[in-house]
């Protein structure tokens, strides 16, 4: 992508994704220019390693976002980049740029709505001519450009917003957009220009925060510190609140199947409140929704906000909606407040967009349990840096103080996260974390990694709804935007105990070692209310789809039915164990018995200690049948044998299909198909089919690595020179092992990853439906973990006999080669790989 030349071509078709990145630097080049302003003040530019252990917080802030741009190495101490040393060759522009943003530091209301005053005037007009003699010969594809141009741009085109001029510019405003390739020779909008004006009302929100950045060096210096709330100094909050709205519009619209899955409940809330509602938009979007028949509650710490609401909920025609001052870190006050007018807080639906990252940091004492992967820089309200630990640790006490006022029905959050430095500098002008980062971070607010606030909220006792889930970008191996619904963890159903009905059980004494490291890998700590999110996703997309078939099947069961589900390949019981928990959330069983029928869970693998692990998971679930796909022979049955003649309502394969070469494909095609009911339902997850994403990794794409090592190392000219642990394996190998170990490894892993085309042609025959793609995080440490269940190394390494040295060789060629390789690629995310799933929701013809 390319920034648009200085006179595009009026006819043009606009690139979207070129102004989004023109968008997305404009923004970093904001703070980048006053983070130079404040290190040139402080006489930090010219040193080889800048940084000091003994920075304030507002001074780390400042270096992360140097980082993030590339400019600085990830060291505690940092060196200046190739990058780095290129953008300072401009430091007298940056510092330029700087010096003019630090003009508009009023926190006045109506700050923006004002014309400039004569010397700002010829301030920018003395800025524009400099600017335009330095650009005539830049490379205008260079991040730095625009950077630069931001200096200038964005407080021109706020002022046009403001002063209501954004469609008539003049005078030396109009003279800079003309030059940017906004406006043509006659002052009149280019499409460049026309399409770039949707992204002016989000130029806001780095622009709300020019106050602050405004006294970068003193509080850099430690001479000052921000402190939000009444009587703030550092942010324009009417411009602030005006440009939230903009940017959380479009997640508002992404939300409403959330809201219509909540209010499809037999007991729906009673009313919506919005924690930090901002300008009202959301409520008043939801109240085009669902109307009058619910209360509408907003609550902010802005009175500026609650101003604004009032009237966007007026003119939406809401009904007496309630406007409270609150605090997202005092749940209990706004309990009391909302029984002053007659509500309970447990009757109601409490949602909040963006806002949990700006609580008040109160501090908890730091906790043992807390990952620290927060990768923030973050300041204490003294000014003090503040470490990750303590950051979650507050975190994980936020949310408690919700946890009792929540639990019937949940929350929906929309949040934002830091994005790692090591990641953002890979995707720059494709996401806004170098200046969200740094902005946030001033300004005394605590965003974290996607990835913490999961875990964080795992430990204060709430739990995402898989298949609500929604993250953003969809594409890139980053979340800078998350929306889910949390609910307080439900523990796992216990069940009377019952005569087993099952056609296949393992033995008493079976070894289930190798089971129980698949089920930790799939589930934290084997804890079976802890889902890991690499397979929680997909896996709940596919539990979800299972429950809306079985909920539909129950307006229609008779007395006497049986309402029959079959999970194919069911491997150590993931997919029936969150399905289980999802039956006694809704009831399914109570409900069918309301109606004299009943409900059979049918779990069929091929007979391993995997398979048996999930006999143990699953035994006292009286409703669950065990069966083998192999008869006492070694033969394969089909399943309608399987099951005994009988015919199932939805048939569920998670994690299966990747597995299937074509033959085996096809053939577990037709007999889904036979055992399927017409109409019945067929939902599936794989996250190994081919083609992965441009941003991400199948999953079993490091293993694959891994053989490759493995076998250069085998094939080595130089075995004496390979690394002692990898030298003693090779030294270990029979040469007659190697054919019998490929034809294994090939088994595993498949060396070339089956398609999803391939399998959409096995299903089509039998079924209709669609297959969707998504992706999700493997951390590291269950990319190492997955290679080194039993099952798996045997058959990954199988030409390394001695388990011991095996795990050895694993944790070496992973560690050291196959994860620092793939996470520097495209699909490295801060913690690991971002994987590609498939999902597919397929009805029988």
């Amino acid at each position: 992508m390319t920034a648009p030349p200085a006179e595009p071509d009026p006819g043009a078709a606009v690139d979207r994704e070129a102004l989004r990145r023109t968008a997305f630097l404009y923004q970093d080049g904001v703070m980048l220019a006053a983070s130079v302003r404040a290190l040139d003040a402080l006489g930090l530019l010219d040193r080889e390693q800048p940084r000091s252990p003994d920075d304030n917080g507002y001074l780390r802030v400042v270096w992360r976002c140097l980082t993030a741009a590339g400019w600085l190495t990830e060291g505690a101490l940092g060196t200046w980049t190739a990058a780095g040393r290129a953008a300072l060759r401009h430091r007298d522009r940056y510092l330029a740029a700087g010096d003019f943003l630090a003009r508009f530091d009023s926190v006045d209301p109506d700050c923006w709505a004002a014309p400039w005053d004569a010397v700002t005037r010829a301030g920018f007009a003395a800025a524009a001519d400099a600017h335009g003699a330095w650009r005539s010969g830049a490379d205008l594809t260079d991040p730095v450009t625009l950077h630069l141009d931001a200096g200038l741009a964005v407080p021109a085109l706020l002022s046009l917003r403001g002063t209501g001029r954004l469609d008539r510019p003049d005078g030396e405003i109009a003279r800079l957009l003309t030059l940017l390739g906004w406006l043509d020779g006659e002052n009149r909008w280019t499409p460049w220009g026309r399409a770039g004006r949707a992204f002016v009302d989000h130029l806001g929100m780095v622009g709300s925060y020019l106050p602050m950045v405004s006294r970068l060096p003193q509080l850099c210096r430690g001479e000052q510190v921000v402190v939000p709330g009444e009587g703030e100094w550092h942010c324009q909050r009417q411009l602030n609140v005006q440009a939230s709205a903009a940017a959380h519009r479009r997640y508002f619209a992404d939300a409403d199947p959330v809201f219509r899955d909540i209010f499809s409940a037999p007991s729906p809330p009673a009313f919506i409140a919005d924690m930090g509602c901002g300008d009202g938009s959301w409520l008043a979007h939801l109240h085009s929704m669902f109307g009058d028949g619910i209360r509408y509650v907003g609550i902010d710490i802005s009175t500026v906000a609650l101003d604004t609401a009032r009237g966007v909920l007026e003119a939406a025609g809401v009904r007496d909606p309630i406007l409270l001052t609150g605090e997202i870190g005092d749940p209990g006050a706004l309990s009391d407040r909302l029984a002053a007018h007659g509500l309970r807080m447990a009757d109601g639906l409490h949602i909040r967009s963006f806002i949990d990252h700006d609580r008040t940091y109160l501090g908890d004492g730091p906790r043992a349990d807390v990952p620290g992967w927060a990768t923030g820089a973050y300041v204490a309200p003294d000014g003090s840096p503040l470490s990750a630990v303590e950051v979650e640790t507050d975190l994980v006490a936020h949310l408690r103080r919700w946890t009792p006022h929540v639990g019937r029905h949940g929350m929906v959050v929309l949040e934002a996260h830091c994005v790692a430095p090591q990641v953002a500098r890979r995707h720059l002008g494709a996401l806004h974390s170098v200046a969200f980062d740094a902005y946030h971070g001033l300004s005394h607010q605590y965003p974290v990694e996607y990835q913490s606030v999961l875990r964080c909220c795992r430990l204060a006792g709430f739990e995402p709804t898989g298949h609500l889930e929604r993250r953003y970008p969809t594409s890139r191996p980053f979340v800078a935007v998350s929306l889910n619904r949390l609910t307080p963890v439900r523990p796992a159903p216990r069940f009377a105990p019952a005569v087993r009905q099952d056609t296949w059980q393992p033995a008493p004494d079976a070894d289930l070692t190798d089971g129980v490291r698949l089920h930790e890998l799939l589930y934290v700590d084997g804890e079976l209310t802890q889902p890991r999110g690499w397979a929680a996703g997909a896996t709940g997309v596919v539990v979800h789809d299972t429950v809306r078939a079985v909920e539909s099947r129950i307006a229609r069961a008779l007395p006497g039915e049986t309402v029959r589900v079959l999970d194919y390949g069911a491997g150590t019981g993931l997919a029936s164990l969150e399905l289980v928990r999802a039956f006694a959330q809704h009831r399914v069983v109570e409900r069918l018995a309301g109606r004299g029928a009943a409900l059979e869970l049918h779990v069929v693998d091929i007979p391993t200690p995997w398979f048996a692990q999930g006999f143990a998971l699953l035994r006292d679930v009286p409703y669950t049948r065990f069966h083998s796909l192999r008869d006492a022979s070694g033969r394969f049955r089909g399943l309608r044998e399987v099951i005994g003649g009988r015919q199932a309502d939805v048939v569920l394969a998670n994690m299966v299909f990747h597995l299937l070469n074509g033959d085996a494909m096809r053939h577990a095609a037709a007999s889904i198909a036979e055992v399927l009911r017409p109409g019945g339902l067929l939902a599936f997850s794989a996250p190994d089919l081919a083609p992965a994403t441009p941003y991400s990794v199948l999953f079993h794409d490091p293993n694959r690595l891994l053989r490759r090592y493995w076998l250069a190392a085998l094939d080595s000219a130089d075995p004496a020179g390979l690394p002692p642990v990898v030298r003693a394996a090779v030294a270990a190998v029979r040469p007659a092992s190697r054919a019998e170990a490929q034809r294994r490894a090939d088994r595993r892993i498949l060396p070339a990853a089956r398609t999803v085309s391939s399998v959409e042609a096995a299903l089509t025959p039998h079924f209709l439906g669609r297959t969707r793609r998504r992706t999700d995080e493997l951390l590291a440490e269950e990319s190492l973990m997955t290679a080194l269940v039993p099952a798996n190394q045997t058959e990954y390494l199988a030409e390394v006999s001695d388990p011991r040295l095996r795990g050895e060789l694993i944790h070496h060629l992973m560690s050291g080669r196959v994860l620092p390789e793939l996470m520097a690629g495209p699909a490295g995310t801060a913690l690991g790989l971002s994987i590609a799933w498939t999902t597919g929701r397929y009805q029988r013809r």
